[in-house]
């Protein structure tokens, strides 16, 4: 991910409307796990993969001990919003005393930043114990890929059958899946379509290398905009992460798999 996307994130995560439906669906899918993969009065380990600004990792305690990962300095450190929960960075040669080590592993938005992402995922099921679940949370579709994408570093965008190809490829056993945030998918590819003609306009192409300078289209919105906007999106959101809903399509994808 490039600064300005760890700017973005740091900025905006608490208050934007995005960041906290996601936050609801992708809790709903904790808690779900907790339940399966432990007794109530039993103590679990969550490993939150890619962890970012950390600022996830208050609200993944609820449910046990919590560790976060990640590989870049700025999320290690010149973002870093926990305190007090210890961090690895996934740079590391030798982190075999954390494999096997964890009940419940997320890894938010991550995969799509990986070159081979069927290794990357072997790799996020490794820090699983047997029997533990890890929730996954990535872009939907390459026709909506647009400025976020370049300015995250993304690698590529998926659908429900190359994400579960994925999984199936690196040996895990998907328990749940479905798009998410279908609502705004209108708005979102209106977005990046209008932003797509304008860049043609000026005779440039993304190419999904970074090479070409982007800003990122998540501002401020006025107050009321942005909790319309969580409104909408929060009540599909939660109705998917506790799968009472399996959309058919929508802008992110989310998924919970076990090891086989």
């Amino acid at each position: 991910m490039q600064r300005a996307g760890y700017e973005v994130t740091a900025s905006f995560e608490e208050t934007h409307w995005w960041f906290r439906s996601r936050r609801v669906l992708f809790l709903s899918q904790v808690q779900k796990a907790r339940r399966e993969v432990a007794p109530p009065e039993a103590s679990v380990r969550l490993l939150d993969y890619g962890c970012g600004t950390g600022y996830n990792l208050r609200y993944l305690q609820a449910f046990g001990e919590v560790t976060g990962a990640d590989v870049a300095d700025e999320s290690l450190a010149d973002f870093q919003k926990s305190s007090n929960i210890p961090l690895l960075d996934l740079r590391d040669a030798d982190l075999s005393a954390h494999c096997g080590r964890y009940e419940i592993v997320t890894a938010l938005d991550v995969l799509e930043h990986i070159d081979r992402d069927v290794d990357g995922l072997r790799r996020i099921l490794q820090f699983l114990k047997p029997g533990g679940q890890a929730i996954l949370t990535v872009p939907a579709y390459s026709w909506l890929w647009g400025d976020e994408d370049e300015i995250s570093l993304h690698r590529r965008r998926y659908t429900r059958g190359s994400l579960l190809e994925t999984c199936r490829a690196a040996g895990a056993r998907v328990l749940f899946l479905s798009y998410f945030n279908l609502s705004i998918l209108p708005l979102q590819a209106a977005t990046i379509w209008g932003q797509r003609v304008a860049r043609a306009l000026r005779g440039q192409r993304l190419t999904g290398s970074g090479s070409i300078p982007v800003k990122s289209s998540v501002s401020p919105a006025p107050p009321w905009v942005n909790e319309f906007l969580y409104r909408v999106t929060v009540f599909e959101d939660s109705l998917v992460g506790r799968q009472r809903w399996r959309l058919p399509a929508g802008s992110s994808l989310v998924c919970r798999i076990q090891a086989e």
